[in-house]
């Protein structure tokens, strides 16, 4: 992934840790024969949480997902940023497909969390 990539996906994550989003995570997918480089996994707390998060992502970054699914029901938002995909799930979607459990371990890292660039 390229810098321009990845500080795409950097601010992806601040804006889900600005909403109040629960449990970042990525899926390093370098490697396997997927077409995306990193899955960006968090959660909200209810659908409508859920909508919102994707909403800040769909107003603030500076480009439009390529294809996103699920924000009408807001239980499993999926936006596709071509590098990578975000993954927005309910706490209870979550917890049901374990979305991050269809990986080995050393391909998932919780997103670490910085105010003013040290560690919270």
């Amino acid at each position: 992934m390229s810098r321009p990539e990845l500080e795409l996906l950097q601010r992806a994550a601040a804006l889900i840790e600005d909403k109040k989003g629960g449990r970042v995570v990525v899926v390093d997918l370098e490697g396997t024969t997927m077409p995306s480089s990193f899955f960006l996994i968090a959660e909200g707390e209810n659908p409508l949480h859920v909508r919102a998060i994707a909403d800040e992502l769909r107003s603030r970054l500076p480009m439009e997902p390529i294809h996103s699914e699920g924000l009408k029901e807001g239980r499993w938002v999926l936006l596709d940023y071509g590098d990578f995909v975000v993954h927005l799930l309910h706490k209870e979607a979550r917890a049901f497909y374990d979305l991050e459990g269809l990986w080995p371990a050393d391909k998932v890292r919780p997103w670490p969390l910085t105010r003013g660039g040290a560690p919270v």
